[in-house]
C-alpha cells in the first residue's frame, strides 16, 4: 500500500511541475465518475446562499455527455462550514470562511478503482466581500471553475498574464464566466468510455470540516497545510495548489485550491 501510495503522489508531482502554462489536455489527472451510459447526470447539492449556482449547472449541462443539475440543499452554517456531500453527489457552499488564504476550493473522493464518489466546493465570502472580488463576474467564474474540477476538469491556463482563453477553466483578471469548446470537448475525451460501476467507493470524508476558527478554517494557513485535513502538498503552480489526503479505507481525497492573490490581499 504504501509503495502505491508513493507512485500516486510520485505521478501527481510529475503533473503539477514545471511544464506549460497552457495546458493542451485540461483533465484533472485521470479522475472521473463511474457511469454505464454515454451521458450520464450529476447531481449538486446548492448549500449556498448564492445566486451562481444555477447558471454555473446550466453551462455545464451544455456538455453532450454531462447534465450538471441543481438540488435544494440546507444551508445551515453547520452544513455550510463542513460542506460534506452525500455519496454520489457533489455539495457546493459559500461561507465566511476566513482570511485563510484560499478564495474557492474544489474537493474529490476516490474509491480504490481511482473512480470519483463524491465531491465538495467551497466558496470563501470572506474575500468575496472585498472590493476586488465582489463582482458578479468573480463569484461566476469561480463558481463555474470550481464545479468544473468536480466534474474531472484541470486548468486550460494558470498564467494570469496570457491572453484570455474566455474559460472559466482558464486564469485571467478580469475573470471570464462559463466554459468553452475546448472545455466541453476534453468532457467528451474524459467520458467516452463507460464504466462498471464501482462498489468499492465510502462515504465521504473532504478534507475541510474542522471547526471555526481550527484546522483549514483557522486563518494563516499557508505554509502550514500537512496538518490541516487536505494532507500533503502535490505541487503549487502560481495561485492554484493540489493537496491528496488517504484515509485509513485507502479512499483518497483530493483538493484543489485557488489562493487568492498575494498583492491583492495586501491592499485591504
Amino acid at each position: 500500500m504504501l509503495n502505491q501510495i508513493h507512485k500516486t503522489i510520485a505521478a501527481f508531482l510529475c503533473m503539477f511541475g514545471l511544464g506549460s502554462a497552457v495546458w493542451a489536455d485540461n483533465a484533472w489527472g485521470p479522475y472521473h465518475w463511474a457511469r454505464a451510459t454515454t451521458s450520464f447526470d450529476l447531481i449538486v447539492v446548492d448549500s449556498t446562499t448564492s445566486e451562481y449556482v444555477s447558471q454555473a449547472t446550466w453551462d455545464w449541462s451544455e456538455s453532450t455527455v454531462l447534465n450538471m443539475t441543481k438540488e435544494e440543499g440546507a444551508t445551515s452554517s453547520k452544513v455550510r462550514r463542513k460542506c460534506k456531500p452525500p455519496n454520489g453527489k457533489v455539495r457546493i457552499c459559500n461561507l465566511a470562511y476566513g482570511q485563510n488564504g484560499w478564495l474557492g476550493l474544489a474537493g474529490i473522493s476516490l474509491d480504490t478503482d481511482g473512480h470519483i464518489v463524491s465531491g465538495y466546493t467551497k466558496l470563501n465570502d470572506s474575500y468575496f466581500g472585498w472590493d476586488f472580488y465582489n463582482h458578479p463576474k468573480w463569484k461566476q467564474s469561480v463558481t463555474c471553475q470550481e464545479l468544473g474540477h468536480n466534474a474531472g476538469l484541470g486548468h486550460q491556463d494558470i498564467d494570469f498574464d496570457n491572453t484570455s482563453l474566455f474559460s472559466c477553466m482558464d486564469y485571467q483578471d478580469p475573470p471570464y464566466e462559463y466554459p468553452n469548446s475546448h472545455d466541453y470537448e476534453q468532457l467528451e475525451t474524459i467520458y467516452e468510455h463507460t464504466d462498471v460501476e464501482s462498489d468499492d467507493g465510502g462515504e465521504s470524508d473532504n478534507g475541510c470540516n474542522a471547526p471555526p476558527g481550527k484546522g483549514c478554517n483557522k486563518s494563516g494557513v499557508r505554509g502550514n497545510n500537512d496538518d490541516i485535513g487536505w494532507g500533503m502538498s502535490l505541487g503549487r503552480r502560481g495561485r492554484s495548489e493540489t493537496f491528496m489526503r488517504i484515509d485509513p479505507k485507502g479512499i483518497r481525497h483530493i483538493t484543489h485550491v485557488l489562493w487568492v492573490d498575494d498583492e491583492e490581499e495586501h491592499s485591504q
